[in-house]
């Protein structure tokens, strides 16, 4: 345990001293960043990512003159510690280009890919649902949630790197949770690598602080979440029992959490998941708390995080269903306070679909029940207006007329406007007007309306229009073509008389 602590403080020394070269280096080199929250900022280099690997880099090397036990393991290990860090390195230098010259979302998710995917090859890899514990056996299936789950924390940090020491210090309690994962496996590879990159987190996190001097930058975040990642999946593999497969990755709790609120935002808005906005959890605990003090909470919630996925790990069924429902409700309680405005939609939404839905259906049945009325042959134009007025009553509207036009000979139909009881004609409505045509012609128009401030409507309004009102059409329409019809009868008889009388009227002439 001693070599591990030695280890840590060797990793943040170098930290300290690299950390500054690595700050001039930016300043040469221009690679400037903005902050996400719309701060102004001097300019403030990235590639903070370089600072941590060279550390830990320069820790290993001093391990190697140091005979101890640790550096037996890391000798034994150092196969693995290779087969990690070359995809881990391609990563931070596409950080790098990112940095330096932009990359495209579709190039990095690429490259974070083809990295994932190397990962997988050399036997990092996904074998059991980590909430469930079922075996995977299809290769390609261990491939695909492999290369998901890295891509998704390599992203995951990058996301949540927008506050000053934020990005690296979750790092920071997600190391410290995996490397006490790994102690108590007896997984050397993991304890060296772990404990290496929280002391170098840890001496980095003195220029990275608010207010920084420099950033993580993509160099940062892409390695560090890579890196986190593939060490979670080789910690889980060392483990025999379930629990033990579950807690390194329940130690990325906040990431995990921000990431998924981030696509469902985006998804529910309509906007698109791969376009950066400034509603990550930090920025709208900018809002109300100072750049330090929110760094802080989120710090306090990723110790809980890591914490309770440590005490899943010899645990009985009881406490791991507390941890899980304390997880659940500060989760709850943390978007609540946050006033996300579309989780607040969604719970409207959600919450009168519940309610209403029984009604929406009550009322999709009359709907239907009343057009098939409608289209009984039976039923004259009066009577067809009844059943209308009478449907539309039950769907609360408060006002129906019925104005027809165009009609031969002045015959138009009159029928009586309805208005709810009590309903005061000059309140505030809100009135749709439906037309009434057949074959092109206009035959009049439906006018609705109602109060506002009433409950929404309870119904699917297209299915009055697509339905009940066609319904309703057609029923004028037979009354229109009768009309005409008998209008061309008495046309056709006066018609008829006409002649008739011209032709009695010459032969008494002749």
């Amino acid at each position: 345990m001693r070599s591990y602590l030695g280890l840590f403080f060797i990793a943040a020394l170098f930290s300290l001293l690299v950390t500054p070269a690595v700050r001039t280096l930016g300043h040469w080199l221009q690679a400037y960043g903005q902050a996400d929250d719309g701060r102004e900022q001097p300019h403030i280099p990235r590639l903070g990512g370089l600072a941590i690997l060279v550390a830990a880099l320069a820790a290993w090397g001093v391990l190697l003159f140091v005979p101890n036990d640790v550096r037996a393991r890391f000798l034994s290990e150092w196969r693995t510690m290779a087969v990690l860090m070359a995809p881990g390195t391609l990563v931070l230098l596409l950080g790098v280009y990112d940095d330096l010259m932009g990359a495209p979302p579709w190039q990095k998710l690429i490259i974070e890919t083809l990295a994932a995917g190397m990962v997988w090859w050399v036997g990092f890899r996904i074998v059991h649902l980590p909430i469930f514990g079922y075996g995977i056996h299809s290769l390609f299936l261990s491939l695909a949630i492999t290369v998901f789950w890295i891509v998704a924390m390599t992203n995951s940090f990058n996301l949540i790197d927008g506050l000053d020491g934020l990005a690296a210090g979750i790092a920071f309690f997600v190391t410290l949770s995996v490397f006490a994962v790994s102690l108590i496996q007896g997984n050397h590879f993991g304890c060296i690598l772990a404990i290496t990159l929280a002391g170098a987190l840890l001496g980095f996190l003195r220029f990275n602080f608010s207010p920084a001097t420099i950033f993580l930058g993509d160099t940062g975040s892409l390695f560090l979440g890579f890196v986190l990642a593939t060490l979670a999946i080789h910690t889980s593999q060392k483990s025999s029992t379930l629990l033990a497969i579950v807690v390194p990755f329940a130690a990325f709790g906040l990431p995990v959490f921000d990431t998924s609120l981030t696509v469902v935002r985006r998804f529910l808005s309509g906007r698109p998941l791969f376009v950066g906005d400034h509603d990550h959890i930090h920025h709208r605990l900018l809002q109300r708390l100072s750049p330090p003090a929110a760094a802080l909470v989120l710090y306090a919630l990723t110790a809980l995080f890591s914490f309770g996925s440590l005490l899943i790990i010899h645990s009985t069924g009881n406490l791991v269903a507390l941890v899980a429902v304390l997880a659940g409700v500060s989760s709850w309680f943390l978007t609540s306070r946050l006033h996300y405005e579309e989780l607040s939609e969604l719970k409207v939404h959600v919450s009168r679909a519940l309610h209403s839905q029984r009604r929406v259906l009550a009322n999709q049945i009359l709907i239907r029940k009343v057009s098939g009325q409608l289209k009984e042959p039976q039923l004259d134009l009066e009577e067809s207006w009844q059943v209308l007025v009478k449907a539309l009553e039950a769907l609360d509207f408060d006002s129906v007329t019925c104005q027809l036009s165009g009609w031969q000979n002045g015959s138009t139909p009159f029928l009586a406007p309805w208005s709810r009881p009590g309903e005061s004609e000059n309140g505030d409505r809100w009135t749709v007007s439906i037309p009434l045509r057949a074959g092109g012609k206009a035959l009049g128009q439906l006018q609705l309306r109602r109060t506002l401030g009433k409950e929404h409507l309870i119904f699917h309004f297209s299915s009055l229009l697509d339905t009940l009102i066609p319904a309703f059409g057609k029923q004028v329409k037979r009354c229109y073509d009768s009309e005409e019809a008998n209008f061309a009868v008495m046309y056709a008889v006066e018609r008829q008389l006409a002649f008739q009388h011209s032709v009695l009227a010459n032969g008494q002439k002749g």
